[in-house]
């Protein structure tokens, strides 16, 4: 099967593209469970632990 350059490149650029996406949304969503969890916390958002 023969792919021409044109379309190699162009098919290289839409998953990279789709990757990219993928991870910051993956982040937004990460950062807003964070914030979430936050937004609960008693204490302020601090999230301190003592030994």
């Amino acid at each position: 099967m023969y792919i021409d350059p044109t379309t190699g490149s162009l098919v290289l650029q839409l998953v990279a593209a789709g990757v990219m996406s993928g991870l910051a949304m993956m982040s937004r969503v990460r950062e807003s469970v964070k914030s979430l969890f936050r937004s609960l916390d008693p204490r302020g958002g601090r999230w301190t632990q003592k030994l």
